[in-house]
């Protein structure tokens, strides 16, 4: 999947960072930033290995849903990365699945 540039969730507009390097912190793949309303993405995992386009698309997906999650308030994630993590998985695997979202080849 090629990432978009911009997103719109709840109709506040994102801005989609990919690839982005991470300088404040190394634990992390992605990050869903509200007050500058950015969508961060790495291109490489913690040991500078290439994530590959499923991992890219997981990991944008995961932001996502923390944006979405942030923008209505409900705020079921906050402190729940397992939960957000297994859905962004399935969301990735119906999407892909279903023809909806095509694997990239090589």
């Amino acid at each position: 999947m090629k990432l978009p540039k911009k997103v719109k969730v709840g109709g506040h507009e994102y801005k989609v960072l990919f690839p982005y390097i991470f300088k404040e912190r190394f634990d992390s793949y992605g990050q869903h930033d509200s007050a500058m309303k950015e969508i961060r993405v790495m291109g490489v995992d913690s040991g500078g290995q290439e994530m590959g386009e499923s991992g890219i698309t997981v990991t944008f997906i995961h932001e996502l849903l923390h944006a979405v999650d942030f923008t209505t308030g409900h705020q079921v994630f906050t402190d729940n990365e397992p939960a957000i993590n297994g859905f962004s998985e399935c969301i990735y695997q119906i999407l892909v699945d279903n023809g909806w979202l095509k694997k990239e080849t090589k």
